[in-house]
């Protein structure tokens, strides 16, 4: 049996519901909107989940298919070439298929959360296989709350040498605001690094809305405020963020939490 308590934090101050809130407790997401609570037996794990176990995988494969190992399906797979070479790449979603993964939920959401994590996988074609040069179970973090939607709605998608993740927030409780991301990376300097980075969101509760979007490479932001009762929205407020490296995949951590710019209000 696994039992789940959260709740939101928010401007220093704790929204005590019936399952109540401790400081002492792990935070296990941050957001603009908040901070979600787990009562948690390990860094950011419920209790009764078992610790997510990845896979080693081969430096090098000729076939993409094959990478899945037991226990784990590929959920997405998309090509395209990301290093510019004219030879198409593969990007792999693998999610893992364990039974022990599916834990019993008493709160709110569904009755059992399917805590299987997701590896991301980018293989670059070469030699007539593939160097496999990300492997990385961050960015598309391992469900944990269960009155969250699936963060992955949608395949990533490689464009134009840029390669797309989409991922979406919605907790059914626990909080007003929703979102949706796009996070853009390049091949660039041997690493996938972070380029751009789109941003919507919605407050249920006031009808306000907030569309960022930043181009990385141009340091420049766009950020647009607004409401969802208005038939057009003012118009974008642009900025120019300091000079900096370009992130790689690594570095952003988990993209469900991956804020780029300090909210300003």
């Amino acid at each position: 049996k696994t039992s789940f308590a959260s709740c939101q934090v928010a401007n220093n101050s704790a929204n005590i519901g019936k399952l109540g809130c401790d400081f002492g407790q792990e935070v296990h997401s941050w957001h603009p909107g908040g901070a979600h609570f787990l009562i948690a037996d390990g860094p950011g794990r419920p209790l009764g989940v078992p610790p997510a176990v990845y896979p080693p995988l081969p430096s090098r494969s000729s076939d993409p298919a094959a990478l899945a190992p037991g226990g784990w399906r590929i959920e997405h797979r998309v090509a395209g070439d990301l290093n510019g070479d004219g030879a198409a790449d593969v990007v792999l979603v693998l999610k893992q298929h364990d039974p022990a993964n599916r834990v019993r939920n008493d709160g709110f959401g569904a009755d059992t959360l399917d805590t299987n994590p997701r590896l991301l996988i980018v293989g670059l074609a070469r030699d007539g296989g593939y160097d496999l040069v990300v492997r990385n179970h961050a960015f598309i973090p391992r469900p944990l709350e269960p009155a969250l939607e699936d963060v992955l709605e949608s395949a990533p998608e490689i464009r134009n040498g840029t390669l797309s993740i989409p991922l979406h927030y919605f907790a059914s409780a626990g909080g007003w605001t929703m979102w949706n991301s796009v996070s853009r990376f390049r091949w660039r300097d041997g690493a996938l690094r972070l380029v751009g980075h789109d941003y919507a969101e919605v407050s249920r509760n006031t009808g306000a809305t907030l569309d960022r979007s930043v181009n990385f490479l141009t340091r420049r932001v766009s950020t647009v405020r607004s409401t969802i009762d208005v038939d057009k929205d003012p118009p974008a407020v642009w900025s120019t963020l300091p000079a900096g490296p370009l992130l790689t995949i690594e570095q952003v951590g988990n993209g469900l939490e991956y804020y780029p710019v300090e909210d300003d209000g």
